[in-house]
């Protein structure tokens, strides 16, 4: 019995040693494990349940600790039936070409159960064991296909996720293309509120979610930036709910121009009355087409606070079009600082809109300031002020023009110009018929995507998002270099004079520039030295 018992031992050490040595002999200094398709890795897949495997690199990185990251070799796709598990302190990799896609018919029909998750927490969103916490989790670089169209289970309520980390700490998901899924793409919150996360979301990939691209819930201190999201269902691009101290900038954000009313909105900030608001900062986004909400909505959903409880929001630099609503709503948020955006062709609704939240809400004074931007030719007003008797606009040194109900619903500004702004896509029918606008660089782009089925670029939106630069005599930027128009803007120089204009290139007239490259080193330049 003892011999046999050595033995055993003796045995299960030598197997131990042959997985270490198998690991050590492929990723010899470097601290990786690799998972492929064609016998080449560490854990081999053979398109059959391949979270076995991915799972167990995942497992023997999380107990070696000098181990850190389980990649995914390309090309290759890994079939999946079940959850991905990943554990604290783990990077999962892969190259560009490797997917990840979920099988035909997966059937779970069990919500909140991701293709990603992180280990040994429950599949409840906001209502996680308390105990259970991750950190440092890293996931960048490869292709994850939710596979939507041959799944049973109904979109946009909350079946495969594609990521969903809870409880989770010091996250990093990057460089990822998220498609064709059923529910959100990315998901992360905590069952208790104003945590910080210490997390960024950034370069990544995301087309047609279930529901929004990004969805952060109960966190505090994170950014979320240089993102694509487009044709996303249900609810928004970006959405975070009771979260504070965050960035929201750099991202692309639209829907198929081809679609009437696709989509929802674009970035939405929920807050309730108890939820503290003070350290938000959106900016240098693009957002456009046919959202069924608003381009960026501020939206209050309970009232149990007090005036400042959501306070200073800082929306600057966008450029937003095309929504069905308002291109921005707010409801019971004080202060909000709305400078340089261009916002345009509203469908049902006015450039900038705040109206009636939560209908017990007694308190007054709300204000919102609305400075140096273009807001044209939307369907009611340019600035609608819906409760005067609980909020005021204060409005200063922006174009507005050819809204069709008129500029203003109890708002008001004697220092506003009222002039077409002639940006670089501007033709005499422009506004006439939206199809005589931006629509026509954004279409064939979709259009070849929904053909290729391939939508991994920006569908034409970087070239659509220059279009709204300034016509200037004196130079404008076109992307590539800077040309002279026959017209100058009447938005140049036409900003306020407290505002700074230090970043637009000389000559500048020493005033910035109306609009959403105003103060920028793209600004179109000035006659005016």
């Amino acid at each position: 019995m003892k011999l046999s018992m050595k033995i055993l031992i003796a045995l299960l050490f030598l197997g131990i040693s042959n997985i270490d040595a198998k690991i050590n002999k492929i990723s010899m200094s470097e601290p990786i494990v690799y998972v492929a398709g064609d016998g080449s890795g560490n854990y081999n897949c053979d398109g059959k349940s391949d979270q076995v495997e991915i799972n167990k690199a995942l497992d023997f990185v999380a107990t070696h600790p000098e181990y850190t990251t389980v990649h995914l070799k390309g090309p290759h796709t890994y079939w999946i039936d079940s959850t991905i598990y990943i554990s604290s302190n783990t990077i999962l990799e892969g190259d560009s070409s490797a997917i990840v896609k979920l099988v035909d018919n997966a059937g779970w029909w069990t919500k909140f159960k991701p293709l990603i998750g992180q280990k040994g927490t429950q599949f409840t969103f906001g209502i996680e064991d308390p105990t259970i916490n991750s950190r440092n989790i890293t996931i960048r670089g490869f292709e994850i296909d939710g596979n939507r169209d041959h799944q049973k289970e109904p979109s946009g309520r909350s079946y495969y996720t594609i990521i969903q980390l809870q409880n989770t700490y010091n996250i990093t998901i990057n460089n990822m293309y998220l498609h064709h899924n059923l529910a959100d793409a990315i998901q992360t919150g905590f069952h208790k509120r104003q945590v910080s996360i210490n997390s960024k979301f950034y370069n990544n990939r995301i087309h047609k979610s279930g529901h929004d691209g990004i969805y952060l819930a109960n966190v505090d201190n994170f950014e979320i930036f240089n993102n694509i999201i487009t044709n996303h269902r249900t609810d928004a691009g970006v959405r975070t709910q009771y979260c504070n101290h965050f960035k929201v900038h750099n991202n692309i954000i639209g829907n198929d121009p081809d679609r009437r009313s696709s989509g929802s909105g674009a970035i939405v900030v929920e807050a309730n009355g108890d939820t503290p608001i003070n350290d938000v900062e959106i900016y240098e986004n693009y957002l456009y087409g046919h959202g069924a909400y608003y381009g960026i909505w501020l939206n209050q959903e309970k009232y149990a606070g007090t005036l400042n409880s959501q306070r200073d929001v800082y929306i600057h630099h966008n450029v937003i079009s095309w929504y069905r609503l308002a291109g921005i709503g707010i409801a019971g948020f004080n202060n909000t600082l709305i400078e340089n955006n261009t916002i345009e062709l509203s469908e049902n609704d006015a450039g900038i809109s705040f109206y009636q939240g939560d209908r017990v809400n007694t308190i007054s004074d709300f204000k919102t300031i609305v400075r140096n931007n273009i807001i044209v030719h939307n369907a009611t007003y340019g600035i609608d002020n819906q409760v005067p008797s609980v909020h005021s606009f204060v409005v200063e040194n922006n174009d507005i023009y050819g809204n069709t109900k008129g500029d203003y619903r109890n708002a008001f500004s004697s220092i506003d110009i009222h002039a077409e702004p002639l940006f670089a896509t501007y033709s005499n029918p422009y506004y006439k018929e939206y199809k005589n606008n931006t629509y026509f660089i954004l279409s064939p782009h979709w259009q070849k995507a929904n053909a290729n089925r391939d939508w991994r670029d920006d569908l034409g939106a970087k070239e659509a998002w220059l279009g709204y630069h300034l016509m200037s005599k004196e130079g404008r930027w076109n992307g590539f270099k800077w040309i002279k128009d026959s017209k100058n803007s009447p938005c140049i120089d036409k900003g306020a004079p407290i505002s700074s204009y230090e970043n637009e290139p000389i000559p500048n007239g020493k005033r910035v520039n109306l609009g959403a490259f105003g103060n920028s080193p793209t600004a179109s330049k000035s006659n005016s030295k």
